[in-house]
């Protein structure tokens, strides 16, 4: 029974969105870098409050916050009012200003200041952005007229990911005692065969995933476990096999007629017999009809004592050739080669043999030779015992 383990890898680039998200409230979203996302919650037209004597204004903001890890920081990087502010998130107070206004009531001061106070607190709010919904809630105090306006920057991280799931189809069999492994390849790499451990295991190998604009290196211990198992089976529940049907085949079948004797539902035997005979193989040839040539050659190789044709009492030697016959039994000669054998079902086995016997005979007597000369005391004392 055969099964398998792999690793899923899929490779993501989230869009912004995805990660935090202005879904109620404010009046802007802005991207303010590659990787950042300003969020603008306020009035901040030159004196759009009217607060006559001194009235509170409620903006509020809800922030989508999908996924946290991706949140490098969130900071409270700017705000300002004319006259006075609060900023909450999630009910708590975060800053306020122009100077500190913590209750839920008027602020602690004369409400129309004559003028609109400027802050870049950058302060950092990250811990309260988990995955979810936030609201920022900025409450603005005027007096006769005035403006305000609070900045909220997310730094993302927009770079490829990749997530990954194990895919184990064999822990099913591996639990059960009945069943043991028998085969296993790890990344191509045979782990187990027949049941035994080959002592070979993969070495980590590192991957480039996704697409040229998306890329991530995944460094793996493997990728893919294929496994063999094998299982005893209760074979006492199941009945025995009719061994008698084979038999019968086989006593009572002829080459020209197949017997057979099948056994009912109820327990009875049916016996029938057809005609058989093997399909028609149709002729095949005895062989590949084959010619021998040859081509006169004069030895004109060169070696380090001169031209080896010089060396011989006879220069002059023959190439011998096969060629494949035509369909109608001619030997496609080539230019300058004399026929030996027609075509037919040529042996030369034994010429061949006897070839390679006096090549290797030839060689050892070279050897021999060689040595002779390289120990000429050893060969003095042969030829005088």
């Amino acid at each position: 029974m055969k099964r398998f383990g792999s690793r899923g890898l899929t490779i993501t680039r989230p869009e912004a969105d995805a990660i935090i998200k202005r879904s109620t409230g404010g009046y802007a979203t802005a991207q303010s870098g590659p990787a950042q996302l300003a969020f603008l919650i306020g009035s901040p037209t030159d004196d759009s409050l009217k607060g006559g004597a001194c009235s509170i204004f409620d903006f509020r903001m809800t922030l989508d916050v999908g996924e946290a890890d991706r949140l490098r920081a969130v900071r409270l990087a700017s705000y300002f009012a004319d006259d006075w502010v609060q900023i909450r998130v999630d009910g708590t107070l975060v800053a306020s200003g122009p100077t500190a206004w913590t209750g839920m009531g008027p602020p602690p001061g004369k409400c129309e200041k004559r003028s609109s106070f400027h802050a870049a607190p950058e302060l950092d709010i990250s811990a309260a952005m988990t995955t979810g919904p936030h609201e920022i809630w900025m409450r603005v105090a005027v007096g006769n007229e005035g403006e305000a306006q609070a900045r909220i920057v997310a730094d993302l991280d927009l770079g490829c990911r990749a997530s990954e799931r194990i895919v184990d189809l064999c822990a099913g069999i591996a639990g059960q005692q009945q069943c043991r492994l028998h085969d296993e390849t790890v990344d191509d790499v045979v782990t187990f065969r027949n049941g035994a451990r080959t002592g070979l295991a993969p070495l980590p190998q590192t991957r480039t995933l996704g697409t040229p604009a998306c890329q991530v290196q995944i460094t793996r211990d493997f990728f893919r476990r294929d496994r063999r198992y094998a299982c005893a089976i209760d074979t006492a529940s199941l009945p025995p096999p009719d061994l008698t049907r084979g038999a019968y085949i086989i006593d009572r079948s002829t080459e020209t007629l197949l017997a057979d004797r099948a056994r009912s539902a109820e327990g009875s035997y049916q016996e029938s017999s057809r005609p058989f005979a093997m399909p028609d193989r149709g002729a095949v040839a005895a062989c590949e009809p084959i010619c021998k040539t040859r081509k006169l050659r004069v030895n004109s190789d060169v070696a380090p004592e001169g031209v080896v044709g010089s060396l011989q009492n006879d220069p002059q030697g023959w190439d011998v050739f096969y060629h494949s016959c035509t369909s109608d039994s001619l030997c496609p000669a080539g230019e300058g080669e004399e026929l030996v054998s027609a075509c037919g079902c040529l042996d030369d086995f034994p010429e061949a043999v006897a070839m390679m016997q006096t090549v290797r005979l030839a060689g050892a007597d070279l050897a021999r030779a060689r040595h002779d000369r390289r120990r000429p005391d050893q060969t003095l004392l042969r030829a005088r015992g």
